[in-house]
């Protein structure tokens, strides 16, 4: 008799776990933020006019000393949606993407600074590869709407 009870309390203990975990979910990243999609896409404008701009230009007048302010700016707007990123809670896989970004910027400067010229066939690389991460964290915010 004893052991019909303690089966019947171990089903009905079962079905309470099982009926209270079916309402709930598991959420593992942040929630959407409206704010840092609408920055990114800023952010990938700007870049692009950037290099778009330079390529406009002729090989031998584009000189580091030329862009230094557009370099700066952009990467201002960088470390901002990096800070923007880090206060979000569950947010580590756009942080990280930021933090990619924000490094390949860094080394393309200093590879601007240090050759004081840029071809076109770079210029266009970069775009492309800026564009590729841009969409991806774009995609990503995007994602969490849903």
């Amino acid at each position: 008799m004893i052991k019909s009870w303690l089966k019947l309390l171990v089903i009905l203990a079962t079905l309470l776990i099982l009926t209270t975990q079916v309402g709930c979910s598991l959420h593992l990243i942040s929630e959407y933020d409206r704010a840092s999609q609408r920055n990114m896409l800023s952010l990938m404008k700007k870049i692009d006019g950037f290099y778009l701009h330079m390529s406009n230009v002729a090989p031998d007048k584009r000189q580091f000393s030329h862009y230094v302010s557009g370099y700066t700016n952009i990467e201002v707007e960088i470390n901002a949606l990096l800070q923007r990123q880090k206060v979000r809670e569950l947010n580590e896989l756009t942080v990280k993407q930021v933090e990619i970004l924000l490094e390949l910027w860094q080394q393309g400067r200093l590879a601007h600074k240090s050759k004081d010229s840029i071809s076109g066939f770079i210029i266009k690389r970069r775009r492309s590869e800026y564009q590729r991460v841009m969409l991806a964290m774009i995609r990503g915010e995007e994602s969490k709407a849903q």
